[in-house]
């Protein structure tokens, strides 16, 4: 009964946290594409440590897998419009990063973009939720 009975605020008791959620399912998605551009709208820094080559891409690809975790849990129904937008996301980004700083728009990295943001939006069927659209 606890979980039913709902506080001042309209939240309900101990699901305040995952009821937030159910309601606002965008909302991870749109955190994460905020932070994603802070990240690139900063220059880059004199001193570049990569770990082995191509080490960039791949962070690419793990930032833009993440994006298509939260575009699924955003809703499963409009797969194909989502995994565009965040395609089209990582174009924007790319080209926005020609007047960053330091940084440069390239067409390997939008690739790695694409990929991630595809991947993760197809395999994270397999871990989230069917009633989560």
């Amino acid at each position: 009964m606890a979980n039913r009975e709902s506080d001042s605020a309209g939240r309900s008791g101990a699901r305040w946290p995952l009821g937030f959620l159910d309601r606002h399912r965008w909302l991870p998605a749109l955190v994460w594409g905020i932070a994603m551009f802070a990240i690139s709208s900063t220059p880059r820094f004199q001193i570049e440590v990569q770990r082995f080559p191509g080490c960039d891409k791949v962070l690419h690809f793990i930032e833009y897998f993440i994006l298509g975790i939260t575009l699924r849990y955003w809703s499963a129904r409009s797969g194909k419009v989502l995994v565009g937008g965040g395609i089209v996301f990582g174009a924007l980004d790319e080209l926005h990063q020609v007047w960053v700083p330091g940084r440069i728009a390239s067409l390997w990295d939008f690739l790695a973009d694409t990929g991630g943001v595809t991947l993760g939006f197809v395999i994270s069927r397999y871990f989230i939720r069917k009633d989560a659209t």
